[in-house]
């Protein structure tokens, strides 16, 4: 027997809460990172505090989501924040949007740490 799940939004994934009139996400703005895998909860726990909960509280900011997955012996993290427009970046990011902000503890935690962040207009969200 074949299970059909609904697909979810979104808005409906989001960390977010729901505001009464919601904006509608037209940039994801992606950065990636890898920890060795030892250290792979120890991070989990620091981002989710030191960085997922902050970048939330950012005007405009319409959500956040993480993902991980190990790799051999690292552990790859993605951090996706969700936004209206380029403007609202700016507001966050400054002038260079494409410039990845790391935290203060991250160069303790990451291998190489890639130095950009990647934008992508949202096509999609079904």
């Amino acid at each position: 027997m074949l299970l059909l799940m609904p697909m979810l939004s979104l808005a409906q994934c989001s960390s977010a809460p729901t505001p009464a009139v919601a904006a509608t996400p037209r940039i994801a703005r992606m950065w990636r990172g890898e920890v060795p895998l030892a250290r792979a909860e120890e991070y989990d726990a620091y981002i989710r505090t030191a960085g997922l909960s902050k970048l939330r509280a950012i005007p405009r900011n319409l959500g956040v989501q993480m993902f991980r997955r190990t790799a051999g012996d690292r552990e790859e993290f993605v951090v996706i924040s969700y936004w209206p427009d380029e403007a609202a970046i700016h507001a966050y990011a400054g002038e260079d949007i494409t410039r990845a902000h790391l935290l203060p503890r991250d160069p303790e935690f990451l291998i190489d740490p890639d130095p950009l962040v990647r934008h992508y207009r949202i096509a999609q969200d079904r």
